[in-house]
């Protein structure tokens, strides 16, 4: 006996936020291209504010950046949240599609923590800094500095003279040991 297919489980519909805050004009029109139509947008920089205006139970606030547009600290934030919960209605961040009644918590991460950069970026820009000092400062290549650091036969003082812009601290840091044997040079005796 053949078992019959279960029906597929139909997916579940997306949240659509029935209107939409926006902190200022670059907001407003994440929203918009999000899909909510101008006329259902309120801008807090133009003063309709939360308590300007209120909705009904069940529907959907969509916002953008989690929270951050319903204030700028954690009580500014809760007091907003509070309120609109009050109504009956949530918030919705249009973007991720996360709502304040099951993800309130990562929305305010999302708000009052905003993403850092990553360390790919930070020691990029920390290379680009370091190569714009040592081109204001003349100061010689790292790469160049190196093999003349690495030379045997010649002395600390003579190997610093040729690196423009290079001090003994800076070079040993850089550096390390010089590639050059510890103390007094040998000097073949005459057989």
């Amino acid at each position: 006996m053949v078992k019959p297919k279960k029906p597929p489980i139909p997916p579940k519909p997306a949240l659509v936020a029935a209107r939409g805050y926006a902190r200022d004009k670059a907001d407003f029109a994440r929203l918009q291209a999000a899909g909510l139509a101008p006329r259902a947008i309120y801008r807090a920089d133009k003063g309709e504010t939360l308590g300007k205006f209120k909705m009904r139970a069940g529907e959907l606030l969509g916002v953008v950046d989690g929270l951050l547009a319903l204030g700028a600290g954690r009580r500014a934030i809760g007091a907003a949240v509070k309120l609109v919960h009050g109504w009956g209605a949530a918030v919705l961040d249009v973007e991720t599609g996360c709502t304040s009644t099951q993800h309130g918590v990562k929305m305010l991460n999302a708000a009052l923590d905003p993403p850092k950069p990553s360390a790919e970026y930070l020691a990029r820009i920390t290379a680009e800094k370091r190569e714009a000092w040592r081109v204001k400062n003349r100061v010689m290549p790292k790469a160049q500095a190196f093999l003349i650091w690495r030379n045997p036969n010649m002395s600390v003082a003579e190997k610093l003279a040729l690196m423009q812009g290079w001090t003994k601290d800076i070079a040993y840091r850089e550096f390390g040991h010089t590639g050059r044997p510890a103390g007094r040079p040998y000097k073949n005796p005459k057989e």
